[in-house]
């Protein structure tokens, strides 16, 4: 059985960067290709790794014009086989939509846009 220590490290290490982020379009149920995840950002918190996925987006995957889109997500240790999981469902929005959400989150004063002293 891995250690506490060991699973963080496997945690930490996942990824999805050259991934392709598949979607069911709404009116048909029919999976779409809307993107490939180019970069990501992640922390380990509470056996959990929470990232923020940067995608550019497959031609014609965004309704305003954005090249990229971001989702968020998180990856955890599966208790029955060890293995690491990815969230399977997420949100997925453009990069336009991401800017309008922390312009919101930011207007509501939300601590996450303080720099620590």
């Amino acid at each position: 059985m891995p250690t506490q220590w060991e699973d963080v490290q496997r945690l930490e290490s996942a990824s999805r960067i050259g991934k392709e982020v598949w979607l069911n379009e709404r009116n048909s149920g029919m999976p779409i290709l809307w993107g490939i995840v180019e970069d990501e950002v992640g922390i380990v918190v509470d056996d959990a790794k929470h990232v923020i996925q940067r995608i550019r987006l497959a031609r014609d995957a965004s309704h305003d014009g954005s090249q990229y889109g971001y989702k968020t997500g998180s990856f955890t240790i599966d208790p029955r086989t060890g293995s690491v999981k990815w969230a399977q469902y997420s949100q997925v929005v453009s990069e336009q939509e991401y800017r309008d959400l922390l312009a919101r989150a930011k207007a509501k004063g939300w601590p996450v846009f303080d720099h620590a002293a």
